[in-house]
């Protein structure tokens, strides 16, 4: 008996980091459960809806960047799932009525990570720098501006510039984006959108002159490790579980084509954790002696890394030391210490495949089974679940 072939388009860029790894999960579920034939056009944002009907397509999976595309994947009539679908009310409603599926990227929770990146790192002036038209760079500012003004502190927002209506090309905005950098009151903690912003934000403070991460400490959201590592510094991002989003989508899309009951209204493409290189490896602590503990604490190697030993280095008392961490950071010296023990393993396990007391040993924590007392107690799973979560 012959079985059907579903015919699948994917309209996801391959050109960045994000849709790849979206990419990734849904050829990790057709591997599993198709196979699946696909239609995919290597490139940007920008996808072509292919005549699906000819084609004999069965269902779609689409990051749709305007109503117009939107409406073309709904016209289609087949089931479908939609990334960052457009704001508009119309659209919205055609889409839940015909019951199809929307994925979104937790822009909100990127957003959120970065805050507390910079907060944690003790920057007081902050700012954003995104792109015009795009829903997903809106809400990501919007997420960002809402989440400090919580905690007291306003974000200066770069006003995209514009001629005859439309965003200046790279190499005329380059000048007023770094016009506008020039103006920021510093230390000031930067996110940027997306990775290619961000480099395009570290481009522009070399052209003003802006030492970073010292005045400008910048974070961009995808973790692009190209784009990352060709940036100058290297590039911190945020770095979202996409394969994860990309399973979950085809295996929802496989459901609705077998015309099986989906309850799902959305499928969330979770950040997982603000990946720190040079671009924002620095502490803008006003206290110089909190600054240099905190830089130290984030640069020694964790398994040799003592109380004792940080404050020998820094030629003062013991005691001095934990009542200025408690008086400026509300917190103690072990504390901040435990704290980057742990994002190290988080780290580790995301990144590597070294086991668990290795892991253990390397962060500085006395045995694997310590590790997964700790990792139960702070995070709720055990090292090896939050490994495969990670996956």
């Amino acid at each position: 008996m012959n079985t059907v072939v579903p015919k699948v388009a994917i309209l996801i860029e391959t050109s960045r980091e994000y849709g790849r790894g979206l990419l990734r999960g849904i050829a990790k579920y057709s591997q599993l459960y198709g196979p699946w034939q696909f239609h995919l056009t290597p490139g940007d944002f920008e996808q072509i809806v292919p005549k699906m009907k000819e084609w004999g397509g069965t269902g779609i999976i689409a990051r749709v960047m305007n109503d117009r595309t939107a409406q073309l994947v709904i016209r289609t009539g087949l089931p479908a799932v939609f990334l960052d679908l457009p704001d508009s009310p119309a659209v919205r409603k055609t889409v839940r009525n015909i019951a199809h599926i929307e994925m979104i990227s937790d822009s909100v929770g990127a957003a959120e990570l970065v805050a507390e990146h910079f907060l944690e790192k003790q920057f007081r002036q902050f700012a954003f720098v995104g792109y015009r038209g795009q829903i997903w760079s809106h809400i990501r500012e919007r997420s960002f501006t809402d989440y400090l003004k919580s905690r007291g502190f306003p974000v200066e927002i770069y006003d995209v510039p514009l001629r005859r209506g439309l965003p200046l090309c790279w190499e005329k905005e380059e000048i007023f984006l770094a016009r506008w950098l020039k103006g920021l009151s510093k230390p000031v903690g930067l996110m940027a959108c997306n990775d290619q912003r961000g480099r395009e934000v570290l481009d522009a403070c070399s052209v003003a002159r802006i030492v970073i991460p010292e005045e400008t400490a910048v974070v961009g959201v995808d973790d692009d490790e190209l784009l990352c590592d060709l940036s100058y510094p290297p590039l911190s991002s945020v770095r979202f579980n996409t394969e994860r989003g990309g399973f979950l989508a085809a295996q929802a899309l496989d459901k609705m084509m077998k015309n099986q009951p989906e309850q799902l209204e959305k499928i969330a493409v979770i950040p997982f954790c603000v990946v720190e290189r040079r671009s924002s490896n620095i502490v803008a602590a006003d206290d110089p002696v909190i600054a240099a503990s905190l830089q130290y604490i984030h640069t020694q190697p964790l398994n040799t890394l003592t109380i004792h030993k940080l404050a020998e280095h820094l030629a003062v008392s013991r005691r001095g030391l934990e009542l200025k961490f408690r008086r400026v950071l509300g917190k103690t010296v072990l504390q901040e210490i435990h704290k980057v023990r742990l994002e190290r393993a988080k780290s580790l396990l995301r990144e590597t495949d070294m086991s668990i007391p290795e892991i253990a040993e390397d962060v500085g924590f006395a045995t694997g089974s310590y590790l997964i007392q700790v990792f139960r107690k702070e995070l709720g799973v055990t090292p090896s679940k939050y490994r495969q979560r990670s996956g």
